[in-house]
């Protein structure tokens, strides 16, 4: 885990639980929106890195209960989950109108500008990714500058698949910005759950978020 007390606080937007982390000046028209892995909003980990994100960019930083409630059990308290079914209950139908119904009230309140930054479960399952045939689309159609922090040993986003994405949107083939960050020795998850006591995790840990961050003063 990492070290601290979250200081954000958790609400409703239209029936949404959402943690919210709001500097004390933060900068007008623009907001950090986080999307969760399996373990959902109130796992301690995501609450303190929409924090620091918060502090370190001035911006409100609105991390998104999408699973409506019905976030996975946390490791240890497991007893007859099946992941498989779980995943079925969770796909985009449902996932992409939470998200939507966020961004427009937000969008009421002034927010004209979005970064989001998504963890495990959030940067593949949801939109049911498929490589190569999304890593093209992506290149035909949006325009939206993409970070990609990698890692050595992860089923969802495997050496393959990282390999076909550079070759498809690196070197400067995708206009509007793309970076991939590969990080030896961590495993799925060093994102937001690296195990801190493993050298290659925190130093992966540490690294992804500042280039999280680094991206976001460039992009938003």
């Amino acid at each position: 885990l990492i070290s601290g007390k979250p200081t954000g606080v958790l609400s409703k937007i239209d029936n949404v639980e959402v943690y919210i982390a709001t500097p004390p000046e933060p900068i007008p028209q623009k907001a950090i929106l986080i999307f969760p892995d399996i373990y959902g909003v109130h796992l301690k980990n995501t609450q303190l890195l929409a924090d620091r994100l918060a502090a370190d960019l001035n911006l409100p930083t609105y991390l998104i209960d999408t699973f409506s409630g019905g976030c996975a059990p946390e490791p240890g308290t497991r007893d007859g989950f099946v992941l498989a079914d779980w995943l079925k209950d969770h796909g985009p139908e449902k996932v992409l109108p939470i998200i939507e119904c966020v961004m427009q009230h937000l969008t009421q309140r002034g927010i004209i500008k979005f970064a989001a930054v998504g963890y495990c479960f959030a940067t593949s399952h949801p939109s049911l990714l498929q490589n190569p045939d999304d890593i093209n689309k992506l290149l035909e159609t949006s325009q939206v500058p993409l970070l990609i922090n990698s890692c050595e040993t992860d089923q969802q986003f495997p050496a393959e698949f990282q390999k076909k994405t550079d070759e498809i949107l690196g070197d400067g083939k995708y206009k509007p910005g793309y970076k991939r960050n590969y990080y030896a020795g961590a495993t799925h998850g060093f994102g937001c759950r690296a195990d801190l006591s493993n050298p290659a995790e925190k130093e992966a840990f540490d690294k992804s978020f500042v280039e999280t961050v680094n991206w976001f003063k460039t992009h938003i």
